[in-house]
């Protein structure tokens, strides 16, 4: 942030505003962590001119950028200086509700905000429906910014797990506000980004970050991040999820392979599309023969098991845990089974992990939390990175 401030203070210094005497800089952050800077510009129509925000966002736009993902306004008074409400408009154009904003004055009082919070109901591009200006599809996306690039694997990560795209050699990396239609998670330990690149010398499209039914979302909008890897070339689909385990024997930090599922979500992806999918083979037994052979070679401990699907987004009850148990599962969780619906329904080939982050509800005197989800999913993220990198080249072998 300090660059930021730099940039916005000599900005400030470099204001024209000679009617109001106020001057104001401001510093925005491009999608590429390149730093635009501007200062207001008075002239003789004074209150009518041009405020710091629209001139850094001028020079922005002039070199070809198109998003903003963190704002410093600085004003010369003593309090923070906000943007106003023509230029909180201008920056959501470029920016969205939870972009950063910082708030700075001359008393050195800082105030770091969103705009989201200044502005709670912006209007936008997307309100402007066929007169958007945003890509038609996600292929064109990635045309334009991984020209050529068509990833063989699509790769899912879970909650806590996201440190894993960073073994990816990238070609590009793209928030998922940029990819059209795409849905965006709101909840803790899902970044939310689309990263090309290579993994283990394989082709792959990495969605760091899910989202899920209980976020309120509509199932068939869950399905979109599954489609959306079929768009673009994905042949197989590898799942990841943290989970809780019903087995004694496998406890936190486990790796399981799922061998099948269990739905009981209570509803499913494909409501409304009438896709009378096959589901007797959901993970393909090719693709476990690869990772469990992976892991013997890696020396990385493999289970395999049932993972049983529920909505929540409250954690379960003892006597749910014993109910799902005799159904025959080993694993419980809340993701997984509608993109790997989805994926079956798209004709992709599936294979899913769970990293078991603590033994369920009653089966051990700790409290259960979405904390110790993160952190005992980071735990177990290096085994699972250095099994998902040593299985890529087996993966593409089984496309061929």
């Amino acid at each position: 942030m300090n660059d930021l401030l730099a940039a916005a203070r000599a900005a400030r210094d470099a204001a024209y505003a000679p009617y109001s005497r106020f001057q104001v800089g401001a510093a925005l952050r491009s999608a590429t962590g390149r730093i635009f800077s501007g200062g207001n510009v008075e002239n003789a129509a004074y209150p009518q001119g041009q405020c710091a925000e629209a001139s850094a966002l001028g020079a922005m736009v002039t070199a070809g950028e198109r998003r903003v993902v963190e704002v410093l306004v600085i004003g010369s008074g003593p309090e923070p200086c906000a943007p106003c409400g023509g230029c909180r408009q201008r920056l959501n154009e470029f920016g969205g509700p939870d972009t950063v904003v910082h708030l700075a004055g001359t008393g050195g009082e800082l105030v770091t905000t969103t705009l989201g919070e200044l502005l709670p109901r912006a209007f936008g591009p997307s309100d402007l429906g066929a007169g958007s200006v945003a890509p038609a599809s996600i292929a064109a996306v990635l045309a334009e910014r991984a020209p050529g690039f068509v990833p063989a694997v699509g790769l899912i990560l879970g909650s806590g797990l996201g440190e894993i795209a960073d073994a990816i050699m990238p070609e590009a990396v793209i928030d998922y506000r940029d990819l059209p239609g795409f849905p965006r998670p709101t909840v803790s330990g899902h970044a939310g980004r689309l990263v090309l690149g290579r993994l283990g010398g394989v082709p792959v499209a990495c969605l760091q970050g899910r989202v899920h039914l209980y976020e309120g979302r509509p199932p068939g909008e869950v399905a979109r991040l599954v489609d959306a890897l079929a768009e673009i070339g994905c042949r197989i689909l590898l799942l990841t999820n943290a989970a809780g385990s019903l087995r004694p024997d496998v406890g936190p930090g486990a790796l399981v392979v799922l061998s099948d599922h269990i739905n009981l979500q209570g509803t499913n992806p494909l409501v409304g599309a009438a896709r009378f999918v096959d589901m007797s083979a959901v993970y393909d037994a090719a693709l476990r023969g690869v990772l469990f052979e992976t892991a013997a070679t890696a020396g990385v401990p493999l289970a395999e098991g049932v993972y049983l699907a529920v909505l929540g987004p409250c954690f379960e009850t003892p006597a749910e845990i014993r109910a799902y148990r005799t159904l025959g599962a080993d694993l419980v969780g809340m993701s997984t089974v509608p993109e790997a619906i989805a994926a079956r329904a798209a004709g992709l080939r599936v294979a899913a992990i769970s990293i078991v982050t603590n033994l369920a509800a009653g089966m051990s005197g700790a409290a259960l939390s979405h904390q110790e989800t993160l952190e005992q999913s980071g735990k177990a993220a290096a085994a699972l990175r250095r099994l998902l990198e040593a299985a890529m080249p087996g993966f593409a072998r089984a496309t061929a």
